[in-house]
């Protein structure tokens, strides 16, 4: 978001974008860029792929050193679907090391999204 709030204090790409927050650069937030991405948004399309591209490079760095078999994204990012889990993929598969010589972990949204930790909570209440 801070990026993007960045990005956009000088673009005429982030022109729709600005709109949709009421003209505030400090009104974007993850949700609206989200929505603007989902709506074809070129800029907001490209702040979800810069965002999926640190995602897959700091997945790729973990799973060099824990070696998961499944990564999982979760929480108010996964809205965004396989605008951010695409980028994401074709980061981690660049970056990863010894890429070939092990098995590659699979990356997926989590299936909760953002009310895992609510669904949990009342199941472990429930119990």
């Amino acid at each position: 978001m801070r990026s993007a709030r960045e990005a956009a204090a000088g673009s005429t790409l982030a022109r729709d974008l600005l709109e949709r927050a009421g003209g505030d650069v400090a009104g974007i937030t993850g949700p609206l860029i989200t929505e603007a991405a989902q709506d074809g948004d070129k800029f907001a399309v490209e702040q979800l792929e810069q965002l999926g591209e640190w995602l897959g490079q700091g997945i790729a760095s973990l799973v060099a050193v824990l070696d998961p078999a499944v990564i999982v994204i979760g929480g108010g990012v996964s809205a965004a679907g396989d605008l951010l889990v695409d980028p994401v993929r074709d980061s981690f598969q660049r970056h990863l090391t010894g890429r070939g010589h092990r098995p590659e972990a699979e990356v997926r949204l989590a299936e909760l999204g953002n009310r895992a930790g609510v669904i949990g909570a009342a199941d472990l209440a429930r119990s």
